[in-house]
């Protein structure tokens, strides 16, 4: 796994990739494994005018938007939502798309936080979350596929 293999040669002194080249590689790591799963998937690039969200993956009629996060020291600053993808991921939802996610990466752990979530809880006040607030308030990446997957097989009966 990429993490595992950065880390081990971070260790070493050997290699230390900048927080936005981490954030790049869990970008492809993750749209390679929704596009494992039969999932079209398409990565915004970085462009002048901002970008309003990393990837979108479609199956089965059903677009995702999801936004890539690396967690550095094992938190997640929900101030790293910028303005423009939460106007995005709002006018996503405006536009009868139902699903928008943050993918917050802890060490080797994803979960995949509804956007509508993390809005929530900042207007709430919370600051940030921690692994644990991840996996209360959003699904383990694999757990999700298993959920989609299943979701996915009966409706197709």
């Amino acid at each position: 796994m990429i993490a595992g293999a950065e880390r081990e040669l971070a260790g070493e002194g050997i290699v230390q990739m900048s927080n936005k080249s981490r954030g790049t590689a869990f970008e492809r790591e993750f749209a390679e494994i929704f596009a494992g799963r039969g999932f079209w998937v398409h990565c915004l690039r970085d462009n002048t005018n901002g970008q309003p969200f990393d990837l979108i993956a479609v199956r089965d009629n059903r677009a995702y938007a999801f936004d890539c996060k690396e967690c550095q020291d094992n938190v997640f600053r929900l101030s790293r939502m910028e303005e423009n993808q939460d106007n995005a991921m709002a006018l996503w939802a405006e536009t009868g798309n139902q699903f928008s996610f943050f993918a917050l990466r802890f060490n080797d752990n994803v979960y995949l936080v509804p956007y509508r979530m993390i809005k929530t809880l900042k207007v709430n006040g919370t600051k940030q979350l921690k692994e644990t607030d991840a996996a209360k308030y959003g699904r383990e990446l694999s757990q999700w596929m298993r959920w989609r997957d299943t979701l996915d097989e009966r409706e197709a009966k």
